[in-house]
Formats: structure tokens, sequence, C-alpha cells
């Protein structure tokens, strides 16, 4: 009996399923989208959506950050690269900027050559400054192998510097207007009279001897006399007239001025070997 009554309850529970089966799908299709199971799917889905996103919102900013970080390290990476960029193109730009500086400096210096018609000159760079306050003075890298003697005029492309005062073989001393000790005998372009100029160290020159009843103008260019003997050949300039004085009972005017070349920024010069 119980070997029979096991396929029949088989058989039996195979029916019901079916019949469940047919009676789910005729509901479910007859209610359609408002179906009782179309629903029930439907809550299903939002519950699933909702977990879903909950996940999302934990799970997102952690692969956010580890996408951050990552990116970050690219973006110094590119910085460090951009910034090696702009100091080089600075450094060209520097080296740029110095050599058209040169090439300014050297091309006053032709000028002022053939200004002057000087035929026989060497021209030197500024090495370095006297080491000591009491004499103004500079050293140039051109000496006696190069024709440079005692005594010889230098001038840059705006105008008068200095003469030399020792000579070595590859080397010069050259003393400044602008030290006390120098005296160049100068004159005024504009009414031809003559002076003598000194150095005042970081001061204005001075132009003495100058006839009290000469007409100077402001900002007047000074020039060196040239005369017979002299140190220096005419016409180079000097500087330009800043201040007209004359002490009480004095017998000559005196003039302040202006130097034409920059000292602090001497860099190029021509040592005058022939007059």
């Amino acid at each position: 009996m119980a070997l029979y009554s096991r396929p029949r309850n088989t058989r039996l529970l195979v029916v019901s399923l079916v019949m469940a089966s047919l009676i789910t799908i005729t509901i479910d299709f007859r209610g359609g989208q408002n179906g009782p199971f179309e629903v029930a799917g439907r809550g299903a889905l939002s519950v699933v959506g909702a977990l879903q996103g909950a996940v999302s919102r934990v799970v997102h900013p952690i692969g956010s950050m580890f996408t951050g970080i990552a990116h970050i390290a690219s973006l110094r990476s590119e910085n460090d690269a951009l910034k090696k960029q702009i100091a080089q193109y600075r450094a060209e730009v520097g080296k740029n900027v110095s050599n058209e500086r040169i090439i300014q400096e050297l091309t006053k210096l032709l000028k002022l050559q053939e200004n002057l018609q000087l035929r026989h000159t060497v021209a030197a760079r500024v090495t370095g400054e006297s080491p000591t306050n009491f004499e103004w003075a500079v050293f140039i890298d051109k000496g006696s192998s190069d024709d440079v003697k005692v005594d010889q005029p230098v001038v840059s492309g705006d105008g008068l510097v200095g003469h030399v005062i020792s000579v070595a073989p590859h080397a010069s001393k050259v003393l400044l207007i602008i030290d006390p000790d120098s005296a160049v005998a100068a004159r005024l372009t504009s009414s031809g009279e003559t002076g003598l100029v000194n150095g005042q160290r970081n001061r204005p020159l001075i132009m003495d001897l100058v006839n009290p009843d000469v007409k100077v103008f402001p900002n007047e260019e000074v020039v060196t006399s040239g005369f017979q003997g002299g140190l220096y050949p005419p016409d180079i300039p000097i500087g330009f007239v800043s201040h007209v004085y004359s002490a009480r009972g004095s017998l000559t005017k005196t003039i302040e001025m202006a130097p034409a070349v920059d000292f602090s920024a001497l860099e190029f010069v021509l040592v005058i070997t022939k007059a």
C-alpha cells in the first residue's frame, strides 16, 4: 500500500503545481501592469534599487578617492615638468637679454669709434673694480701684449671712462674720471668755453675755471677739448650740465655735471692706443 500511494501523491502534487501556475499566469495577464504580481515585482525592484544605491554611495567615494590619489600624483609630475620648462625658458630669455645687451654695448663702441675716427683701438672687457676705497679704478683684460700702455685714454660707447695707469702683459688698470686725482681738459659744446673737469667719486663731476660771463644751458653736453699734447683726443663726451653756480668773489664759474658713462654698469671699453 505504501508503494502504491507515493506515486499517486507525487502526481497529485505535480497537477496542483501546474494548476497554480496556470491560475497565476491568468491573473497576472488579466491584471496587466496593475496586476498583483507586477506590483510585487516592482516593489521588489524598488527595494533592490535602493540597496544598490546605498552600496554605490558607500563604494563610489572610495573608488573616487583612489582615482583622485592617482590623479594628484599625475598632476604633481606634470607640474614638476612645467616648472623645469619654465626655468629653462627663463634661462634662455636671460641669455638672450644678456646677448642683446652685449650687442648694444659693442654697437655703441663701434659708433663712437666711427664718429671720432679712432683708427687705433683695442676692445677690452672690464673684469673688476679696484679693491681700495681710496682709488676709483677698474681692471680690464688687455695689457702690454695687446699694445696697451700707461696714459692711454679709455672710452665706452657712452663717453670718456678714464686713462690707463698700470699695465701687465694681459691686464691693465684704468683710473676713472670720477676719481679726485683725475683732471680732464674740457669744453662746453654750445659756446666752446673751456675748463677743467675733476672727479668727486660718487658725486657729480665738477668743471672749474670757466669764464663767469659765459652762458651755460641746462643739460648741455661737455666734451674733451683735445688740447695739443693733452692726454685725451677731442670731442669725447664727458657729461651733461646739471647745475651752475659762482662763489662770491670768484673770478670763475663752477659747473656740476652728470657723467655720460654709467660707471656702475661698465662692461666693455676701448683703449685708444694711438690718438
